[in-house]
């Protein structure tokens, strides 16, 4: 089975995703694949296969403590394009180990834009975020003038759309912010217009959810996202995976997670939908049709995001996928739907925009 096909099929089946491409045999284990934003690019590798092989059973030895200074040790000896060469192929899911990567890499040679250009947008952008991760961390008194113009500098508009840098700001704003999100959204603000700032807040949640998976998994609460008082649907993007995973998945716990998301004050309704579409990605794919079940409930904004939800990510894997989807839509929720599979992920307009800014 392909990995995409894997990916597919480990949604579809509602597992949250909390082991799907576990490490070789003797690896450290890979991280929660939720959180990526789609699966790895399949690429050959150029690198020498002796060094990497040295590398991996290295950096599979050492403590989850340890395993920076094992990167660091060895981006001058394998490069960062060689270490990506290597996680990639080890680790299906590597969104997290390229944050790592990221962090070692600046660490090593306070090259921002050598970095960004070596990442390019591998392991689903992960190695970029840690560069940013890490950058964040020096020289705090100038970040939020350093946020401010960070997007528009060369490597990164050579590498990225817009939206993906400030996504990635918002994995650096929450980690520097040492998870006050409050703190980390008010650095958010830096970054432009409120679309932006949406999508900086997409990243410092995803931050806070990778890091304090198992504390959010074993709440049965709308924590984090009940002390969201802006961009909620930032917060609840991450927060229905663990939903629909208490709810025993999509097969069995949908009605359960659209009963929870239609209790909420309308305010954050569209929210929650927005999240429970972009959790249903791969259950959708599967079979289009399910786009109904996942989408046609509550409010026509509630309806717009959660299309937009799904149709967005699979648009930016897949366009064939995504317009059999649009294709069991009629109305409104069609055009919807063809707007996002054309804008993808990170538009700076779309139906229903203003709903992505509210909180509680």
């Amino acid at each position: 089975m392909s990995r995409r096909a894997a990916g597919w099929a480990a949604l579809a089946l509602g597992l949250p995703l909390l082991a799907l491409g576990q490490a070789g045999a003797g690896g450290p284990a890979a991280l929660p694949s939720v959180f990526d934003e789609g699966p790895p690019a399949v690429r050959a590798a150029r690198s020498d296969p002796a060094l990497r092989q040295r590398f991996l059973a290295e950096y599979a030895a050492a403590p989850a403590e340890g395993r920076r200074a094992v990167l660091q040790a060895w981006v001058p000896r394998l490069g960062v394009v060689g270490l990506l060469d290597a996680i990639e192929a080890r680790f299906p899911s590597c969104h997290d180990h390229a944050h790592e990567l990221g962090k070692a890499a600046f660490a090593a040679t306070h090259d921002m834009a050598g970095v960004i250009r070596a990442c390019q947008t591998r392991c689903v952008s992960g190695c970029m975020h840690g560069v940013l991760m890490e950058a964040f961390t020096e020289h705090p008194e100038s970040l939020r003038s350093r946020i401010a113009t960070l997007c528009d500098g060369q490597a990164f508009r050579e590498v990225h759309r817009k939206g993906d840098c400030v996504h990635g700001v918002g994995h650096g704003a929450a980690y520097v912010s040492h998870y006050d999100m409050e703190r980390a959204l008010s650095l958010c603000e830096a970054v432009g217009p409120r679309p932006l700032q949406y999508y900086c807040a997409s990243g410092a949640y995803m931050q806070l959810f990778m890091t304090f998976q198992p504390q959010i998994a074993a709440r049965t609460d709308q924590y984090p996202c009940d002390e969201a008082r802006r961009f909620a649907a930032a917060c609840y993007r991450y927060k229905v995976f663990f939903m629909l995973a208490r709810a025993a998945g999509p097969d069995r716990g949908l009605s359960t997670v659209i009963d929870e998301c239609l209790a909420l004050p309308g305010r954050v309704q569209p929210a929650c939908f927005h999240g429970l579409g972009h959790a249903l990605v791969g259950w959708v794919a599967e079979r289009p049709a399910r786009i109904r079940d996942a989408c046609e409930h509550g409010t026509p904004p509630d309806q717009w995001l959660c299309i937009q939800g799904v149709v967005e990510k699979l648009a930016t894997l897949d366009d064939r996928s995504a317009a059999r989807v649009c294709a069991e839509l009629r109305g409104e929720n069609a055009e919807v739907c063809h707007e996002a599979a054309r804008n993808k992920l990170y538009a700076l307009r779309k139906t229903g925009l203003e709903h992505y800014f509210a909180g509680r």
